[in-house]
């Protein structure tokens, strides 16, 4: 066995740290927003953008899901989508903050807050109210289950209501009634 000089322990201890430093800074920080909301990601507007998200359920009353919120710069992050919700984590696929990012955001913690918050017997009402067959099943059409119309709803009430609800039956009236019956929250009580 050859023993390295100081020197060449000295050298290898300095490239094993700036490796260890390089390696920090390639993993995205995890940034705690609010009570179980974590940000995996080093942009500070991703990250502003998740407070602005965990605030706008706040100021609907509810509390923000319990969930871990990830940025991708393209679709394969997200499963050829624009985002991806599944057991407590999100992941939205932007590299831009713009209206378009919080709809989608709002909507991926929409399906998070309803898995956590709105029992089947609350699912079965909105199904009626809605008047739609399924809550996920994979044979209807993406804008006509349930569970995809719940989170366009929550992601339309809880925005800014600049970008359309992107499903059917999508006027103020029934999206209120809808968030209503899923949040048991008042949707006049919200808007003043």
């Amino acid at each position: 066995m050859r023993a390295i000089g100081r020197l060449g322990a000295s050298v290898l201890a300095l490239l094993t740290l700036a490796g260890g430093w390089s390696l920090v800074a390639r993993g995205a920080a995890r940034v705690e927003i609010g009570s179980g909301v974590v940000v995996v990601s080093d942009d500070p507007a991703q990250q502003e953008l998740a407070r602005w998200a965990v605030a706008r359920f706040e100021r609907a009353g509810l509390d923000a899901p319990t969930v871990q919120i990830r940025f991708h710069a393209d679709r394969a992050g997200c499963g050829g989508h624009l985002g991806y919700a599944k057991d407590g984590r999100v992941a939205v696929c932007t590299v831009l903050v713009n209206e378009m990012a919080r709809r989608n955001l709002l909507h991926e913690m929409g399906h998070i807050w309803i898995d956590q918050n709105v029992p089947d017997t609350r699912r079965e009402q909105f199904l009626d109210l809605r008047g739609l067959s399924s809550w996920n099943s994979s044979t209807d059409p993406w804008q006509e289950r349930g569970y995809e119309q719940a989170a366009e709803t929550m992601a339309w009430a809880l925005g800014d209501r600049i970008l359309s609800a992107q499903i059917p039956d999508n006027e103020t009236a029934q999206l209120a009634a809808a968030f209503e019956l899923l949040t048991d929250t008042s949707w006049a009580a919200l808007n003043h």
